[in-house]
């Protein structure tokens, strides 16, 4: 996958890199719930967790159809959070979806509420 350097750099416009492209963003949790939960910024994300700092949620304004990439590189099972009103893979409304440690997951907004989701083994 493409970072928004890459195809800046081949030429492509900065607008039209913005919206295919991605650039790593290493963020830290924060809380254990939704409320207070760190906003996931882009697309691909690093994540890294401590024991009481593991929440993590997606914007409401996340794009349809578009993938996003989270990986944990902490030793800390992170929580991820749809936005209000959403459901991972058809489970219960609001409900986080957990990231072990070194674990990477794909998450894919289908819906405005609906989200699918992929974690590695």
């Amino acid at each position: 996958m493409s970072t928004v350097a890459d195809l800046m750099g081949v030429g492509m416009p900065g607008a039209q890199a913005n919206r295919l492209g991605n650039t790593p963003t290493t963020q830290a949790g924060a809380g254990t719930a939704a409320a207070g939960a760190t906003l996931i910024q882009g697309h691909l994300t690093n994540a890294t967790t401590a024991s009481s700092q593991t929440a993590f949620i997606f914007n409401a304004a996340a794009s349809l159809g578009a993938p996003f990439w989270f990986f944990n590189s902490s030793a800390t099972t992170a929580l991820v959070y749809p936005p209000s009103g959403g459901n991972f893979n058809g489970g219960t409304t609001d409900a986080s979806f957990s990231v072990a440690q070194n674990k990477l997951a794909v998450f894919i907004r289908i819906s405005s509420t609906a989200w699918a989701s992929i974690l590695t083994a």
